[in-house]
């Protein structure tokens, strides 16, 4: 019993410091952001709308590298023959677990929805959080390798600026960036691979004491092949094709928040804009994940997306594009999810006997 209330008064507490956190941040985002609004209240917001469409349809397309990151790795641990499109439709369906405070909810729904067409529950939990860790790990190295390169001096914070000095952009940087970056994977793929079995462990062993409290497991969970560690093996090469892959999806986040920045400005559109927007939506949506205590990353991404826009695209401006980008991605993932779930194949579980 005192067991029970201990583990009770925990859950309250965990729960009461995520929620304190995240309203913390919130008040704190939706401040910073009513004092650059107002300070240039004179300037006019005008939306132009079909603008928001294509960045809602280019902000879902992004995500397309991750799709195959993750069947590659589900084949990786030992699952072959795998169907793409269900795959493709348990990744998107997913995506809208993460607004369930602690983004476990992600792992969740892919996981049973790949289950449903063969593939393992474990294994399928197991890429979800190598996945989702990888294309976010990614998303920081590229704001970061921008921010000390290619982004106008002007239009970095000015702490940034303080803490790694530079007077111009340096494409020749960038390129030495990238090059030192692909030299470094097979360095890289030794922890990434250690990193890779122990989540493998974990996930694995959490799985048998789960079944073991719960009793007898069910037919499915019986039938499913222990994850031999020899199997799972991320190769340098492996691994540079998953950055640049990703690094391209990035890029296409980054096209999607300029596209919400051209429904604003007309004349907003250069490479300089598509890359400051690139770096924007990287910091915001891949910080925004590890908040764990903010759902779908709320506030958090605002607040850095603003961060990034506003010296050089206006305190409004950011605001607003910080809060349409939001908007018009979470109907495109709400959209393309609900198309995805009703038009889904025929589940593998009702053609048991076809398939045996």
């Amino acid at each position: 019993m005192a067991t029970d209330s201990a583990s009770r008064m925990k859950t309250v507490g965990v729960g009461l410091l995520r929620w304190g956190l995240f309203g913390l941040v919130l008040w704190y985002v939706a401040t910073q952001a009513r004092t650059l609004w107002d300070a240039n209240r004179d300037i006019d917001v005008q939306i132009d709308w079909k603008y928001l469409v294509a960045a809602a349809v280019v902000s879902q397309l992004s995500w397309l590298p991750s799709t195959w990151f993750w069947q590659r790795l589900i084949e990786l641990l030992g699952d072959r023959n795998l169907e793409r499109y269900p795959l493709i439709r348990a990744y998107f369906c997913g995506s809208l677990g993460k607004y369930v405070p602690g983004k476990a909810a992600v792992i969740l729904i892919r996981s049973a929805l790949a289950r449903n067409h063969g593939v393992s529950f474990v294994r399928a939990s197991i890429a979800s959080i190598v996945e989702a860790g990888a294309v976010m790990l990614v998303g920081c190295v590229v704001t970061i390798v921008f921010a000390v390169t290619i982004i106008p001096p002007d239009a970095v914070p000015a702490w940034f600026i303080k803490a790694v000095p530079r007077e111009s952009t340096s494409w020749s940087s960038l390129f030495i960036a990238v090059v030192i970056l692909v030299l470094a994977m097979p360095v890289v793929a030794v922890p990434a691979n250690g990193i890779f079995q122990k989540i493998t462990r974990i996930v694995q062993k959490r799985s048998l004491q789960k079944q073991a409290k719960e009793g007898t497991p069910s037919e499915e969970e019986a039938n499913e092949e222990p994850i031999d560690q020899s199997v799972g093996k991320l190769t340098w090469q492996f691994l540079v094709a998953a950055s640049l892959m990703f690094a391209l999806s990035w890029a296409g986040h980054g096209l999607s928040l300029l596209l919400v920045l051209r429904s604003m400005n007309p004349e907003i559109v250069s490479l300089d804009a598509w890359v400051i927007s690139t770096a924007a939506a990287a910091a915001g949506t891949s910080i925004g994940f590890f908040a764990i205590f903010a759902p779908g990353g709320l506030a958090v991404r605002e607040g850095l997306i603003i961060t990034m826009l506003a010296p050089s695209m206006g305190g409004p401006i950011a605001v607003a594009a910080a809060g349409l980008y939001r908007l018009a991605s979470l109907f495109a993932e709400a959209t393309v999810a609900l198309i995805l779930y009703l038009v889904g194949p025929k589940d593998k579980e009702s053609s048991k006997d076809s398939l045996s």
